[in-house]
């Protein structure tokens, strides 16, 4: 191309001066861009900031049926100056905002897909001063956030910029889990014919997505969703593992027999006590996806269940 050709903008054409229209006459909910590769900076619960690679996508909403589109261009430009290098959180309300004026659109949607890492320790090995072994484990996590103009006039006379908003967490927690069934046939074949037996386990993925308010301290970090699944959830994947953490694993798994629906429930009863102020944390709606990974069957068993809101977005990344 021609290095020095600078032309300004009134000497090009745009096709959204007098658009040529095709199809229905409709506003879009979602116009946008998404993967684009973002660093960001997480601020994690000890209060220090790590940077981390993520995909963010952006879109908002063409309310104008008669408008040919949006200008997408700059929605990439405004998430390099909005949320690259900036706190999750204060970058995805920022660039909200102004993607919602500039564009002038009512509703305007930003979420950011990274991993998350964290540590784990082991569950019986030690060192030598008898403090168990620690390795690093990454975590999936999706934080959203949703710009609806004049939201916050609606709900129950409360007026203010963040009512506008609604943000959102999803953590997924990867286990084992071993079938109920399979465990009882299994002890029946040893117990009656001294059959060799054993139950069928597998790696599992629980999806957790929680709604809050940035602005409450009582509002659960990344670290506090994934300890909740911890505690309910206890036969997470192991990162460091001797024979002694092996046979340790064998035994939580035989001590936490787990149908998809059961993961689901017990999930569904320890965020109900964040969601009623009961627990230590503070959360309006959550979601939960259970996907048990079948070695016995060449599907997977599903369990999913929600507060309120089924808590709908935009597709997954492929």
């Amino acid at each position: 191309y021609d290095e020095t050709y600078r032309p300004s903008s009134d000497e090009l054409p745009d096709p959204q001066v007098e658009p040529v229209l095709v199809g229905a006459r409709i506003p879009i909910r979602k116009v946008g861009i998404a993967p684009v590769d973002l660093p960001i900076r997480a601020l994690r619960r000890d209060g220090t900031e790590q940077v981390l690679q993520a995909k963010a996508s952006l879109y908002c909403s063409l309310d104008d049926p008669n408008a040919k589109g949006l200008n997408l261009s700059r929605l990439y430009l405004l998430m390099h100056d909005k949320i690259k290098d900036h706190l999750t959180i204060e970058g995805i309300r920022d660039a909200l905002k102004e993607l919602a004026d500039k564009q002038g659109s009512s509703n305007a949607y930003c979420k950011l897909r990274f991993l998350y890492p964290w540590t784990q320790k082991s569950l019986r090995s030690q060192d030598a001063n008898g403090k168990p072994l620690e390795g690093h484990i990454a975590y999936n996590v999706e934080i959203e956030g949703r710009y609806h103009k004049g939201r916050g006039d609606k709900m129950a006379g409360r007026k203010g910029l963040m009512h506008d908003y609604r943000f959102f967490m999803h953590v997924d927690y990867i286990y084992s889990s071993t079938c109920p069934c399979s465990f009882e046939l299994a002890k029946t074949a040893e117990e009656q014919r001294k059959a060799a037996a054993n139950a069928h386990s597998q790696r599992s993925k629980l999806g957790v997505t929680v709604e809050f308010d940035p602005t409450d301290p009582l509002a659960p970090t990344i670290e506090d969703v994934v300890e909740l699944c911890r505690a309910t959830i206890p036969t997470e994947v192991q990162v460091v593992v001797k024979r002694v953490d092996e046979q340790a694993f064998a035994e939580l798994n035989g001590s936490n027999l787990v149908f998809s629906e059961d993961v689901c429930r017990l999930m569904y009863e320890a965020l109900a006590d964040w969601a009623t102020a009961k627990g230590g944390w503070r959360i309006s709606d959550f979601n939960i996806v259970v996907s048990h990974e079948e070695s016995l069957h060449p599907w997977n068993a599903i369990a999913v269940t929600s507060f309120n809101d089924p808590l709908e977005s935009e597709q997954p990344l492929q």
